[in-house]
């Protein structure tokens, strides 16, 4: 039942990146940090669902993730001008993409898991 909560992040992900083509780059990371934390709740409130080989990739998930959250805001101080550092938005992008790539390979082996 917790597994419903996977939808709304569901949700956020797609706005996220519909928020950041249109140029609103704080609201894209406040999106991710939204998805990011609903996933991480589904992933506390009862982790015993899950096989330990799921819930390795799922924490290996959400460690890019947060690792590519963090990114994202020194890559927002260059956008702001609060950084000389250029190459934090290209490396946010690649995170991102990385991320994105586990995130549906997690997916697709939570959904695909046997149910017995």
């Amino acid at each position: 039942m917790l597994d419903v909560l996977l939808i709304p992040a569901a949700l956020l992900l797609p706005l996220a990146l519909q928020a950041v083509r249109r140029g609103d780059h704080r609201l894209h990371g406040h999106l991710m940090l939204a998805a990011f934390t609903i996933i991480g709740l589904r992933l506390v409130l009862h982790p015993r669902a899950l096989l330990p080989m799921h819930l390795g990739l799922w924490l290996a998930v959400l460690a890019a993730a947060g690792t590519t959250l963090l990114l994202g805001r020194k890559a927002l101080a260059w956008r702001e001008a609060r950084s000389s550092h250029a190459a934090y938005p290209r490396i946010h992008r690649a995170s991102g993409t990385l991320t994105l790539l586990a995130l549906a390979l997690a997916t697709l082996v939570w959904l695909l898991r046997h149910q017995g």
